[in-house]
């Protein structure tokens, strides 16, 4: 999405453009690293013309959150009937969207409790990613369209996951949720480094402002944000990849060949 301001130098276009900084100055995650007070004197310099463009990801709302859960639950429950000793988590590509659907999707592989966090620019947790009875929630907050309280076949299987540069945002917060679990690793190339939580501020005219607040920790408190999270395993390609994930499978699991592969 992409809103414009009106432009022109009229007072409410400087009271808009004003609204917009206060925000950005009080809640950014990177707030203290600026100078506010040239960013403030560069916009004035530009009012004549300003414009605010505000950009986000689209969502497909509720029912198609629902959908999403329902066909990617089923595909899980039928790869687990062929009993895999292990599975492969392929995020690459996978360049966001809401973290909640495919967290609800993964959770027979992510565990119970703790999945992660939100962590503010003083370094708080704002936010505990929790997992239980295969519902999602940011501390109390449930957040699965609907649940998927589905345990594998074998407990706490091995779980390879692939990512490369275009696992971004979302894409980047499914694999911080495993990220911490004794029998993952995760193999490709580094991701895009989008590792943040936004919120989304309703502005007077219409518009929304995404605010950057937070960055994610994963399960041990170890934290992420605007640096790509490298692999375990570095690879040259796509199909290296999945070829270096399926050996480390193999060489970790006690019996049955071949594991299952989900596309994120």
């Amino acid at each position: 999405m992409s809103v414009a301001a009106p432009s022109g130098g009229t007072s409410p276009v400087r009271d808009y453009l004003e609204a917009v900084l206060d925000l950005l100055e009080e809640h950014a995650l990177n707030r203290d690293r600026m100078d506010w007070a040239r960013v403030r004197r560069e916009a004035e310099a530009q009012i004549a013309d300003a414009t605010a463009t505000v950009t986000g990801q689209a969502y497909g709302g509720a029912e198609a959150e629902r959908r999403y859960i329902r066909e990617g639950a089923a595909a899980v429950r039928d790869l687990d009937r062929h009993r895999p000793k292990g599975w492969v988590v392929d995020l690459r590509g996978n360049a966001g969207g809401s973290m909640y659907p495919m967290l609800t999707v993964l959770a027979p592989l992510l565990g119970h409790g703790h999945l992660g966090s939100f962590v503010d620019a003083a370094g708080e947790v704002s936010g505990r990613w929790l997992l239980r009875d295969g519902v999602v929630y940011v501390d109390d907050e449930a957040l699965s369209a609907t649940p998927h309280p589905y345990l594998p076949a074998e407990p706490e299987p091995p779980v390879a996951v692939l990512i490369d540069g275009r696992t971004m945002s979302a894409g980047e917060a499914t694999l911080i949720a495993f990220l911490g679990m004794p029998r993952v690793r995760t193999f490709g190339a580094p991701t895009a480094g989008l590792a943040t939580g936004n919120v989304a501020v309703d502005l007077a005219d219409g518009a929304v402002l995404v605010l950057t607040v937070a960055r994610e920790a994963d399960r041990t408190g170890r934290l992420y944000g605007n640096a790509p999270i490298a692999p375990d395993q570095p690879t040259p390609g796509d199909a290296d990849a999945l070829t270096d994930a399926v050996a480390w499978l193999r060489s970790v699991r006690t019996s049955s060949p071949g594991g299952s592969r989900v596309k994120g």
